[in-house]
């Protein structure tokens, strides 16, 4: 979004990431999945705008209150199949020292000829679960998909927002404009999330204004696949505005006891 700016929503965050290993790679949604290469030869950087209210809507005063979506839609318009990459850049505090996981490794994927994907917020939130064995729940995401090409691509940001209760109020279509940058890559080592292993951590923590008066909630499930902590179910989110029961694909979930 135009009105959209870099906010510093995560300086709190470079401690954390500062004491964690590396990034998943999970693949990206409906992209072919390809094993794990060591480099990528590149010509092409597209930074797309994301910002995401994935647990509850945001309410902390950064961006009005309300829920935010975003699906960054990449197309191949070649005649061939081609390799691309994707990592993510948050937005910190301008100003703030760096931390060392505010930028996630990059993770690789097949675009078939002339063919599309999409990315959501909760392929986004993927790239943080798990890292070290923690995976960060976050009540609001913000920050870039960085997606890398050796062919120019058609990268388009979709963005929707509506008010904490109620149906899509905003929407707008943005095309993203590619920086000609000719660059080896390297993808991130692969690390299989087994359900019920690791921790789990809240940002904002419990008790932020991010969360109103409610307690966060545990998100799961979801097209990245996010497990529960042992003793805990994924279950449908009832709050939510994706039924399974009524079409919904790639729900995310919560966890219950």
């Amino acid at each position: 979004m135009k009105q959209l700016r870099v906010i510093g929503v995560f300086a709190a965050l470079a401690g954390l990431w500062g004491v964690l290993g590396p990034a998943e790679v999970i693949p990206v949604s409906r992209a072919e999945p390809v094993k794990p290469s060591k480099t990528i030869k590149t010509e092409y950087q597209y930074a797309a705008k994301v910002a995401c209210s994935l647990l509850l809507p945001h309410q902390d005063g950064t961006l009005a209150r309300g829920t935010y979506r975003t699906t960054i839609n990449i197309h191949n318009p070649t005649g061939k199949p081609i390799t691309v990459a994707a990592k993510v850049a948050l937005a910190t505090q301008f100003g703030s020292d760096p931390g060392p996981f505010d930028v996630t490794p990059f993770k690789e994927a097949v675009l078939q000829p002339d063919g599309a994907v999409g990315v959501n917020c909760f392929d986004i939130a993927g790239y943080f679960c798990p890292i070290g064995g923690v995976c960060v729940d976050f009540a609001f995401l913000e920050g870039f998909l960085v997606v890398k090409s050796p062919v120019p691509l058609d990268v388009v940001g979709v963005y929707t927002a509506r008010h904490t209760d109620g149906e899509v109020e905003s929407m707008d279509v943005e095309a993203v404009q590619p920086r000609q940058l000719r660059e080896t890559v390297k993808i991130g080592g692969a690390e299989p999330t087994k359900p019920g292993t690791g921790k789990r951590v809240d940002y904002p923590p419990k008790g932020s204004a991010a969360y109103g008066d409610k307690e966060p909630k545990q998100m799961c499930g979801g097209i990245a696949g996010f497990p529960c902590p042992a003793g805990k179910t994924c279950v449908d989110d009832p709050l939510d505005n994706c039924d399974p029961a009524r079409g919904g694909a790639d729900c995310s979930g919560i966890c219950v006891k």
